[in-house]
């Protein structure tokens, strides 16, 4: 079973991989998004017993969504970050991480951001999914670069 507590393992110190070009190495990134998923679970398990029915009261729904749409964000994230921690380690080449039909800037509704219309959720929650959105937008640049310069 997966530990999410703030422990993981370290990023590697040095790249084993051959490359074409220099990459970035991702361990803040890396830690900045383990830690925010952790959050993400410990603030959603924290509130989830005050979830009202979501059919029945429309701002419940739209919080409901944001939390998904939250997660699927930090999740895919963290996806690509682990994937660029095996390119780093060798597992895997860059040509091979990288779907170029499904990059993770197609991803509308992760990229999509509703903070101005969700003024009645929680500062928390707030923060929360700001963070969220600025970690996938980098996240989706990285690998864009990455899927440009395996393309060239």
């Amino acid at each position: 079973m997966f530990n999410m507590d703030n422990e993981h393992p370290a990023a590697s110190n040095q790249a084993s991989y051959k490359s074409n070009f220099a990459v970035v190495h991702f361990s803040r990134t890396y830690d900045e998004a383990f830690a925010l998923l952790v959050e993400a679970r410990n603030y959603l398990s924290a509130h989830r017993r005050n979830r009202d029915e979501p059919e029945r009261d429309p701002e419940a729904m739209t919080k409901c969504v944001e939390e998904m749409r939250m997660t699927t964000r930090l999740i895919h994230a963290m996806g690509w970050l682990m994937t660029v921690r095996a390119v780093e380690a060798g597992e895997m080449d860059w040509e091979d991480a990288v779907d170029t039909e499904n990059l993770m800037t197609d991803l509308q509704i992760c990229i999509d951001d509703q903070r101005e219309q969700c003024t009645f959720l929680s500062p928390e929650l707030l923060d929360l999914m700001e963070r969220a959105h600025g970690l996938y937008m980098r996240a989706a640049r990285m690998e864009l670069q990455v899927a440009a310069r395996c393309n060239a």
